[in-house]
């Protein structure tokens, strides 16, 4: 998530409540905006427990979103290792080249796939590690139609591979964001929240009409920076959540660790 990003979520709820307090003290000069003071001063603490409840909802979404990315790339890295150590039975040609497919696979992904990015900051960089995928697959065929591979160390091979599409496939699920309709849900009663609380403290002094509204602003934007760091969780920057490839770079350390070609860690295609 940018940085403009997130002074628009802090600097948004800040300027709303300025506003709506400006406003009801304008009009509060005309004549009473509300029939009883003492009980509309009430009811600010009723609007925020209420839509503190909502955004609680909303938060454990995007919690829930942020927990199942990083399991998935934990999932994917976990793959890499498992495919890495069955490799080690296939034939000399056969598996050099496979774990040199791996390692440019964990490069890869960490480089050009994380946070769905390419090396000049494009949205895409997916396809770098689709071509490396399609190579693993190939790789595998190929043991697949070899006679010098043991059963057993053949359908875990396959298995293997076909757990690394998968793992992959759910890394990018996970990356799903929430949808469209909570954001409009927690704009929207923010927005409300906080200009109901600027007209109903109208009547109050200006410093705890201007505490409580502001101070409620102030805490819904830090939870709305706090929801969409989460509902992004490929790409933050600290010190906001995020997951990292730290995962797939202990797998690739691994593959290169326990290779049996020396040049395993050579230059990617």
């Amino acid at each position: 998530m940018s940085l403009g990003v997130i002074l628009l979520l802090l600097v948004v709820p800040m300027l709303v409540s300025v506003a709506a307090i400006v406003i009801a003290r304008l009009y509060q000069r005309r004549g009473p905006i509300v029939r009883f003071p003492e009980v509309a001063a009430e009811r600010p603490n009723d609007l925020n427990f209420g839509f503190a409840i909502i955004l609680g909802f909303v938060l454990v979404a995007a919690l829930g979103t942020f927990q199942d990315a990083r399991q998935a790339a934990t999932d994917e890295a976990r793959a890499v290792t498992t495919l890495s150590r069955t490799a080690l039975t296939m034939p000399a040609p056969l598996r050099d080249d496979l774990s040199h497919q791996l390692v440019c696979y964990a490069r890869q992904v960490i480089q050009y796939d994380w946070g769905n990015r390419e090396p000049d900051g494009g949205a895409a960089g997916s396809r770098f590690v689709d071509a490396t995928s399609d190579r693993i697959s190939q790789t595998v065929a190929m043991a697949a139609n070899g006679n010098a591979v043991r059963d057993a160390a053949l359908g875990a091979l396959i298995e293997g591979e076909a757990e690394l599409r998968e793992a992959r496939s759910l890394r990018h699920d996970r990356a799903a964001q929430l949808p469209a309709l909570f954001w409009v849900m927690v704009v929207i009663g923010a927005i409300l929240v906080i200009t109901l609380s600027a007209v109903l403290l109208a009547s109050e002094f200006t410093w705890l009409q201007a505490l409580i509204t502001c101070g409620s602003a102030l805490i819904i934007a830090f939870t709305l920076v706090l929801i969409a760091a989460l509902d992004h969780p490929y790409s933050n920057g600290a010190p906001l959540p995020t997951v990292e490839p730290t995962a797939m770079q202990v797998a690739l350390d691994s593959v290169v660790r326990f290779a049996s070609d020396p040049a395993v860690d050579r230059p990617c295609p």
